[in-house]
This record gives C-alpha cells, structure tokens and sequence, in this order.
C-alpha cells in the first residue's frame, strides 16, 4: 500500500504564504480601486449626504481597497456628510448573547473591545465616536446626533426593541451596508425579530432580565438589566427566508467594485417587507416541532 507522504506544516505555511502574497498582487494590479471609486459605488447603492448608515464590513489586501482602515472609514464618512451618521455594532462575542453573559464579569462601553471586523474595532476607538451603553448590542454613532442615538439604551430591557439606537435607526429610514460581507451580519434583523415577537409561537425572549455589570463613559460602575433571546428562538432562526424575500422584490441593492461587493437595503422598506410577510405567517423561523428537538446541542450562535 502506498501512502501520499505529508507535507511538513512549515513548508504548507509558506506555500500558502506565498499564495496570498501573489493573489493580493494580482487584485492590487489588476482588482483595485480608490477612495473616490468607493464614494461613487455608495452613490450608486443609494447612499445620500445627510443619511444614517449602519455599516457592516470586512478589510483587508484580498478586497482591493487601496488605502488603510483610516481611509476607507473616512469615505463612509464622507458619503453621509456632516448632517449624516455612520453606525457600526460593536458586539463583544461571536457566540450568542446568552452564552456571552454566563461568562461576563463586566462591560466597559470605554475598553470593552469590538468583535465585529477591524473596521468597527478602529471606528471605536476614535474620539468622535459614541458608544451605547449595552453589554449585548452596543452601537457605535458618529455624527451630530450621535448622543441622541445612544441615550437611553442602558434602561432599554429589549436590546434591540423599543428605544434603543436600532429603532432610531429606523425612525430615521436609515440604509444598511453589506461591504465584503453577506447577510447574515445584518443585526438589526434582531429589531425585525422584536417586532413580530408577539406573534410567534415560541418565546423569542428569557423569562426574566439578567443583571449585567457594566461601567459608562465616565468610568461609574452600574447595572443594566437586559432580556436576552432564546436558545429556542436562536436556533429557530432561517437568515435565508428573509433574504430570500427581499431580493425577490429587490429590495437589496448590489454592486461589484473591484474586488469588493457591495450591497445595502433601506430599513424602511425592509420593515415593510416583514409586515407584509407576517400577514401570510411567513416568517424568518423554523416553526416545527423538529426544531425542539435540536435544542441539545447548546453551541448556538448569534443575537
């Protein structure tokens, strides 16, 4: 019997060194783009001075983008102008907000770090950027209602409900961006979810709030009560149906620049799509009784 002999890891690790080095050359070459190519793109995807964006993003060389994470945060900045707002999730965990509370001891809006891509992490730390004070969904605003956008979501028991910056959001029509990233990471699905809660057959919500620590921008320590979603609700969860939904009335805008894709949906129209499928009892979940049954397996992820 003859066996394939296997390849030492350091030498794997450079060939595949040596790949990417040569792929990001090719779409540096021949796949790149500027900031002014980026800014008109936004324009085409509906992106107006004065809107509110909440941008959902991943960087790096394999995307084209000739610039730092600096620059490419500045255009999004430009596209919205000075009356605009460009908001970012700031989520702490990748696992589920259930899971992330069990074993947090304590949220810092100043220091707790962004788990959502390098993008959000940078725009965090920038000075002109306000952070909501909520352990499980907090939102980064700038612009010149950033305050109003982040106050109150601390004394919000819905994370994503009434109140909070994601309800603001769509108050304001506000458009999201997809930059390098699919749907999936489209939190404020988790505002739609509020919305029909009423109607589902399953509880979407923990029977009771948790009590979190955290600590605000003035470095006081306080309290936030917060109900979290379900193991049941989380695992009930179909991104698909939603998305599908959309882009079968084209409600998702899409364009290709380099070697980035882009896309964006306005909140407002997206809420009228969930409307309009709730009315049907169509909704983004696994309704059946199947769905129990997988509940054993706790490493669910999301919300």
């Amino acid at each position: 019997m003859t066996m394939t002999p296997r390849i030492p890891r350091p030498i794997k690790l450079a060939i595949k060194a040596r790949w990417i080095a040569t792929r990001n050359r090719f779409i540096q070459t021949f796949l790149s783009y500027d900031a002014a190519r980026l800014l008109t793109a936004l324009r085409e995807l509906g992106v107006r001075q004065g809107d509110s964006v909440m941008l959902h993003s991943a960087s790096g060389a394999q995307y084209g983008f000739r610039g730092s994470i600096s620059e490419l945060t500045q255009v999004f900045i430009d596209a919205v102008g000075p009356q605009g707002h460009l908001l970012m999730v700031s989520l702490a965990y990748r696992s589920s907000s259930i899971q992330y509370l069990e074993q947090l001891k304590q949220f810092d809006v100043r220091n707790t770090p962004s788990l959502m891509g390098l993008v959000s992490e940078y725009f965090r730390r920038r000075p002109d950027v306000l952070r909501s004070l909520h352990p499980t969904h907090p939102v980064l605003v700038r612009g010149p209602q950033a305050d109003w956008y982040v106050a109150g979501h601390e004394d919000c028991l819905w994370p994503c409900g009434p109140g909070t910056p994601f309800e603001k959001f769509a108050q304001r029509n506000g458009i999201v961006v997809f930059f390098n990233v699919p749907f999936a990471t489209f939190t404020f699905f988790h505002h739609l979810e509020h919305v029909v809660s009423r109607q589902l057959p399953f509880a979407l919500y923990s029977d009771t709030p948790m009590e979190v620590p955290v600590v605000d921008r003035n470095g006081h320590p306080r309290v936030v009560r917060t109900y979290v979603f379900t193991r049941d609700a989380i695992q009930r969860r179909r991104f698909p149906v939603l998305e599908e939904n959309l882009r079968r009335k084209g409600l998702i805008a899409r364009c290709r620049i380099g070697n980035s894709v882009m896309e964006a949906a306005r909140v407002r129209e997206v809420m009228e799509c969930v409307e309009e499928m709730s009315r049907k009892g169509d909704y983004f979940y696994d309704l059946s009784h199947a769905a129990e049954s997988r509940l054993a397996d706790h490493s669910v992820k999301g919300g």
